[in-house]
């Protein structure tokens, strides 16, 4: 697969940064920006009990806090993914020795087979593509490889005709279970983590004193808003952790 592009410095219009890029991560507790922070992280790779020094790569990995913490932390080999040029830099200028990657979920620059899990925190729903990538990070994975998520996802399981009109790439349990499927895994964990969700809400309101841009960060809401249903309901939104295990290649 072709790797994208490495750029120098980049100092895009403040208009067409996203909410990760507007707001200072590292003025943020931990430096990063999802329900749960390194704590959850910190469950999520005890689940997947990696060995001492495996490869695991960590997908939208912003400045690469999440990198850091899993060599320091957890004795692996980690390598941050991440298509913002601008945070890439800001984690390279925080800790050079940080392997970090520019590239886009739907194209990672590895080659098949090569890597041993696969971290995605609150990310895949900020992907345009969510087959294209769940078959991507199962070509990388070896075979048995763990693919690990936390996201939010969306609780109530509405009639067909009161699908939201705007997901951002939010899915229900049982739609993600069957895409996961598809792509060659099986869900090994699932843990309900709404209460995570709500907090980080909640303290994002204290900090900032409303939540309009952050309804701007599809991993937490959608694109300008709450989703809705056609009636005007709004969705129910609940997070969860989850680890599969690659079953299988996916034939192309």
């Amino acid at each position: 697969m072709g790797r994208q592009q490495e750029t120098g410095d980049i100092h895009p219009a403040a208009s067409s940064l996203t909410v990760f890029e507007r707001r200072s991560l590292t003025k943020l507790p931990e430096g990063v920006m999802r329900p749960g922070g390194l704590a959850l992280t910190g469950h999520l790779v005890d689940c997947c009990a990696f060995p001492r020094g495996a490869r695991v790569v960590d997908i939208g990995c912003g400045t690469g806090v999440t990198v850091e913490y899993l060599r320091e932390h957890g004795g692996l080999d980690a390598i941050g993914v991440d298509p913002s040029a601008m945070l890439l830099q800001q984690g390279r200028q925080r800790s050079p020795d940080l392997h970090l990657v520019r590239a886009a979920g739907e194209d990672l620059p590895f080659a098949a087979a090569s890597v041993n899990g696969i971290l995605a925190e609150c990310s895949l729903s900020v992907m345009p593509d969510t087959g294209k990538v769940l078959d991507e990070m199962n070509r990388v994975l070896v075979p048995g490889g763990k693919l690990a998520l936390t996201d939010i996802y969306i609780r109530e399981q509405a009639a067909s005709q009161d699908r939201p009109e705007r997901t951002a790439g939010a899915l229900t349990r049982d739609e993600l279970a069957g895409m996961l499927a598809e792509s060659g895994f099986n869900v090994i964990v699932w843990e309900e983590c709404s209460a995570l969700l709500k907090e980080f809400v909640a303290r994002y309101i204290m900090e900032n004193g409303a939540v309009e841009e952050l309804w701007h960060c599809p991993s937490t809401g959608g694109n300008g808003g709450p989703l809705r249903r056609r009636d005007g309901k709004k969705v129910k939104l609940g997070y969860f952790l989850l680890v599969a295990e690659k079953l299988h290649a996916v034939r192309t």
